[in-house]
């Protein structure tokens, strides 16, 4: 029968009936149990004080397993689930291997020996073939003995020192807290072949080198210790053994050269250490996978609602801003100074005014002469009527109104008439010469008689006084408005979008002057230079802005001025520009 390379033992030690210890070996190598540290299947000392410190049970031969058959004839072994026509254990015939007596195991599925108190069950079960390798290394080997009970067995590796003592910090702390004495220390370096030693004085110091036992004496004699004041400095070399008193205890050490199998596991890649144990389990993968899914779907959620809603706001500040710039364009037209619109003149005039005034433009124009003032010369009533219907529909809003006071009034009644026409109150000419009259009549005699003498501006109430008054006020306007003189000069900067940046800040001139007429009004002789830095940022509002030249109420307006403009360009970042202004008081 061939070997199985992937069948693995399985060994379960139980001692007076109790389970005390179970492993799977996964490599092949020889079996042993016990106490001590060296052992394949190790059982705790101090709970199971009575259990032997090493039983050999199996060895390795050309890679197969042989359980060893025990010296005492009580002892025995069973071996069961052999192929058929393979003899059971008690007639299997038995082999030396090393010197010992065995019995083949492999062709069986496991079995069972039986040691007084101590049964080791053993099994064949399937597992994966690891290839493995064996080392050699140097080890030391303590023991410590107490009232002839091993308390203790233990291996140590080069490198790293080893106290046995009283102290808390020592390796392998003595329990006995009555022992004030010194540790015991070994030491090397690793890879070495042998350790130092440092013993107390008194310790009783005896030491096997080379298979040869030797007291301190000899030892000193010999060189192989060296005493310095209360300490023993020991060099041990390999395959050597000693004994030494620490109080009531008793060390035992020795330096062995151990050989140890352990798995050649073969070097994987990156990738493969990652996602080797992915692809061991296949449930365990799927849940993975499910897993990466779920998180794959909501951070893909989350990106979506993201950007939508990221583009949805940014829709709406687009929106909100160019209504807004709208609405700034709107409030800058309005606030700017318009000029001003001639009305139409409306023309009142009637129809016989205007072809008497067109009659009288074609006449070629004599040069006047003055006159002497009537001094009461008697006119044909005819006559006064006809000159005073001309110059009241030439000269008076009555005749602008078209009114025909001369020609529904009678013979005898022109003077009253006119008189009531330009607020007279009186009959005749006395009356007609009153204050605020607007035509001055001479006496006539007769009905109705009398002569016009001058059409003059009334003192008061009268169309003449309330012309002069309208145009003293327009005067008086003229003389308190100040006149200011805006000069802008060019925007400083070397931003983007510097062009269409400038464009926006120049419709604001306007707004900026009407805050230097507001300053004049506090102080009549400010003027000068005013320099305005701004800050454009990303979402094209003027995010920052200082006014050098301008202090108080002027600056604070310019600042206003400068933060409520809209309608500038989208920057890719924040851009600085400055803005430079020059007031004056212009004639």
């Amino acid at each position: 029968m061939g070997l199985d390379t992937n069948r693995v033992l399985r060994i379960g030690v139980v001692y007076r009936g109790h389970v005390v210890a179970e492993r799977v070996l996964d490599r092949r190598i020889d079996v042993s149990i016990g106490t001590r540290s060296d052992c394949t299947v190790q059982v705790n000392g101090t709970d199971y004080p009575d259990f032997p410190a090493q039983v050999a049970v199996a060895v390795i031969q050309a890679g197969a397993y042989h359980v060893v058959v025990p010296p005492d004839p009580a002892h025995a072994i069973t071996l069961r689930g052999g192929p058929a026509g393979a003899a059971d254990g008690g007639k299997q015939q038995s082999v030396m291997v090393r010197g010992v007596k065995c019995l083949p195991a492999e062709p069986f599925n496991g079995g069972s020996l039986a040691l007084g108190d101590i049964i080791v069950m053993f099994q064949f079960v399937r597992g994966d073939s690891v290839p493995t390798i064996t080392r050699e290394r140097t080890v030391l080997r303590v023991g410590l003995v107490h009232d002839a009970r091993l308390l203790s067995d233990q291996l140590f590796e080069l490198g790293h020192p080893v106290s046995i003592g009283p102290g808390k910090r020592d390796t392998l702390v003595l329990p006995d807290v009555d022992y004030k004495g010194q540790a015991a220390v070994f030491y090397g370096a690793k890879n070495a072949n042998n350790f130092d030693v440092k013993l107390p004085k008194d310790c009783l110091l005896k030491v096997a080198i080379d298979g040869v036992p030797m007291d301190l004496a000899e030892l000193v004699s010999k060189k192989h210790v060296s005493q310095q004041g209360d300490t023993l400095h020991l060099k041990l070399p390999i395959k050597s053994r000693g004994r030494a008193s620490l109080g009531p205890y008793t060390l035992l050490f020795q330096v062995i050269r151990q050989s140890v199998t352990v798995p050649a596991m073969p070097r994987k890649t990156l990738a493969g250490q990652i996602f080797g144990s992915l692809w061991a389990d296949s449930a365990w993968t799927v849940s993975l996978a499910i897993s990466f899914l779920l998180f794959g779907s909501i951070v893909a959620q989350a990106q979506i609602y993201y950007e939508t809603h990221t583009k949805f706001m940014q829709r709406a500040q687009e929106e909100e801003e160019r209504q807004q710039s709208i609405y700034d364009v709107q409030v800058e037209e309005k606030e700017e100074p318009k000029p001003e619109e001639k009305k139409p003149e409306v023309d009142i005039l009637s129809a016989k005014a205007k072809a008497e005034q067109e009659k009288d433009e074609k006449k070629p124009e004599k040069p006047k002469e003055v006159k002497p003032q009537s001094a009461g010369k008697q006119l044909n009533p005819d006559e006064i009527k006809a000159q005073a219907r001309q110059r009241v529909e030439r000269d008076t809003v009555a005749g602008a109104f078209k009114t025909k006071f001369f020609q529904e009034a009678g013979e005898g009644e022109a003077g009253d008439v006119v008189a009531r026409t330009f607020s007279g109150s009186g009959e005749g000419a006395d009356d007609a010469a009153g204050v605020g009259s607007g035509v001055r009549l001479a006496a006539g005699s007769g009905a109705g008689g009398g002569t016009v003498e001058k059409v003059n501006a009334g003192k008061s109430g009268g169309f003449g006084d309330r012309d002069q008054d309208a145009a003293k006020t327009e005067i008086k306007k003229k003389e308190e408005t100040v006149q200011v003189v805006l000069k802008t000069g060019g925007m400083d900067g070397d931003g983007e979008g510097k062009t269409e940046i400038a464009r926006v800040i120049q419709r604001k001139n306007s707004a900026v002057q009407r805050c230097y007429e507001q300053a004049l009004r506090e102080n009549p002789d400010i003027s000068g230079k005013v320099k305005v830095t701004f800050t454009v940022g990303m979402a094209g509002t003027i995010t920052d802005v200082s006014v050098s030249g301008a202090q108080g109420s002027f600056e604070d307006c310019i600042k206003s001025k400068f933060t409520s403009i809209r309608g500038l360009p989208n920057l890719p970042s924040p851009q600085t520009f400055s803005q430079s202004y020059i007031f004056q008081k212009g004639s």
